[in-house]
């Protein structure tokens, strides 16, 4: 059921708009909402999440984001993503998700692991 979350993270580090609109379209569910830390307001459309993803990669060429660790329980996941660069993790981050049909339709992502200070 995590499949959709696999494939929308692989997007994040594909240079090719075309495939990561592709990656994306085939993760995303209908409704999709995103936010992050980094993201002014949410992200309710497929435009502005590609194009959130552009900015991914203009900002950290050939950096990729992938899972390292997934759980999953009546339709929402917890996902330990750990972004990359030139083979060099430079930060992990948490993501929860709820996913509908084997889609991500929602999707918040948190930076670190919650580590008290």
């Amino acid at each position: 059921m995590t499949d959709s979350l696999h494939i929308l993270f692989s997007a994040w580090g594909d240079p090719s708009p075309e495939t990561r609109a592709a990656k994306s379209d085939a993760a995303l569910g209908p409704d999709f909402y995103y936010s992050d830390p980094n993201t002014p307001v949410p992200i309710t459309t497929r435009d502005a999440y590609l194009h959130y993803l552009a900015r991914f990669s203009a900002m950290m060429p050939k950096g990729s984001a992938k899972i390292v660790a997934v759980s999953e329980h009546h339709g929402h996941a917890r996902a330990t993503v750990d972004f990359e660069k030139d083979g060099k993790r430079m930060m992990r981050s948490q993501y929860f998700a709820d996913l509908q049909d084997g889609k991500v339709v929602r999707l918040i992502g948190f930076t670190g692991m919650g580590e008290p200070d």
